[in-house]
């Protein structure tokens, strides 16, 4: 176990909108089956790191369930194996930590008693399959402080203003400027994907100078303003990414798992498996009435009606003469009969009774909430 595996699960809530109202962002569902941190666990797991430490914070009881002992990531061990880290903080008031590096104070004894020489750090807001070994090995022969993975792609203004981009020359390969969440801009970028290398010693170094100086943010105390004393390497990672940062982001990347090309990329193309929590349900039944075109649909489900361009999560039912388009159905949601939706997402449990239209746009997207009954 040359690594130690931390994941924050929920350092991006504030702007998921809805998504995140009763849940964390590493708990929101992903291509009918799985959750963002399904990713993360997998990689780590597939990357030979079996200590894994999961920052939480609040609305974490749903993870929780989810991650269980860990037997679906082969993480449920005696030596090592995964670790739900309650939210502490230094706010009294609240309890919670203000940022990534008030989070890592408060698990600073965790950190000190693990024995393993490195340690990757990792948001739950990116899906990618990666292995973290070459992540290591790069780290290890560039002499870096910091390695901060990356991927270059064209990224609109919304994207831009939820990241962190990185300025890194190719001769040198290292991180020469740091922008935070600018506005305005749009192209292509050197996109942070929120995932740093560094020794345990290093680390365990910034987060006592971070207590003795107050400070508390990652990302706008240690990235923006120690990039010309500290050397932080870029290892760019040339595969499949998707930045969870938007509602709209949300979707779109959802609806890129319907080209199988990209949904490849992702789950197959590496050799290395994506692993879930198991739910042991039936196969779906697709009825007499039932016609499918370019979806993605889960176990447990009951097809009656139309569905076309959509991602179809575990035990949704679909009753007849009913018509789905680009649409993301999450867990057990039930469709009425005769009724129509268009660029809908439905959380958990809703339910869309009998003759119910409900057609929204591609830019302007009609969430349906938990338990929501319309």
């Amino acid at each position: 176990m040359i690594a130690l595996g931390i994941v924050f699960s929920d350092i991006h809530e504030w702007n998921m909108g809805d998504l995140t109202s009763r849940r964390t962002v590493a708990a929101i569902p992903f291509g009918g089956r799985y959750w963002l941190i399904d990713f993360v666990l997998s990689n780590m797991i597939n990357s030979g790191i079996h200590k894994v430490g999961v920052i939480t914070k609040s609305n974490y009881q749903q993870l929780m369930d989810h991650i269980g002992s860990g037997k679906d990531w082969d993480l449920a061990r005696k030596n090592g194996g995964i670790s739900v880290l309650p939210p502490f903080g230094a706010d009294s008031r609240t309890g919670l930590y203000r940022g990534r590096l008030d989070a890592l104070m408060r698990i600073i004894s965790y950190i000190e008693a693990s024995t393993q020489e490195y340690v990757v750090m990792s948001d739950c807001d990116m899906i990618c399959n990666i292995d973290y070994n070459e992540v290591i090995d790069f780290h290890v022969k560039t002499r870096a402080d910091i390695t901060a993975v990356y991927n270059e792609h064209y990224v609109d203004r919304e994207t831009a203003a939820n990241s962190i981009l990185y300025n890194i020359p190719r001769m040198s390969g290292r991180v020469q400027e740091v922008t935070l969440h600018p506005h305005n801009i749009e192209g292509s970028y050197k996109i942070s994907m929120n995932t740093w290398v560094m020794r345990r010693d290093y680390l365990i170094g910034l987060i006592t100078s971070a207590i003795a100086n107050g400070k508390t943010h990652f990302s706008s105390d240690i990235l923006l303003t120690e990039t010309k004393n500290i050397n932080i390497m870029g290892y760019a990672h040339k595969g499949y990414c998707a930045h969870i940062n938007s509602v709209s982001n949300y979707f779109k990347h959802n609806m890129e798992m319907l080209d199988s090309k990209k949904r490849a990329e992702l789950f197959y193309s590496s050799g290395r498996n994506i692993y879930t929590k198991v739910r042991d349900s039936e196969p779906t039944k697709y009825r007499e009435s039932a016609v499918v075109k370019n979806s993605l649909i889960a176990d447990g489900c009951d097809i009656n009606g139309i569905i076309e361009n959509s991602i179809i999560s575990r035990g949704v039912k679909i009753n007849k003469n009913t018509e789905i388009k680009n649409c993301i159905l999450m867990q057990d949601t039930i469709i009425g009969e005769e009724s129509r939706l268009e660029w809908i997402i439905t959380d958990k449990s809703a339910v869309i009774t009998d003759g119910k239209t409900l057609i929204a746009d591609k830019e302007y997207l009609m969430y349906v909430t938990k338990n929501k009954r319309i």
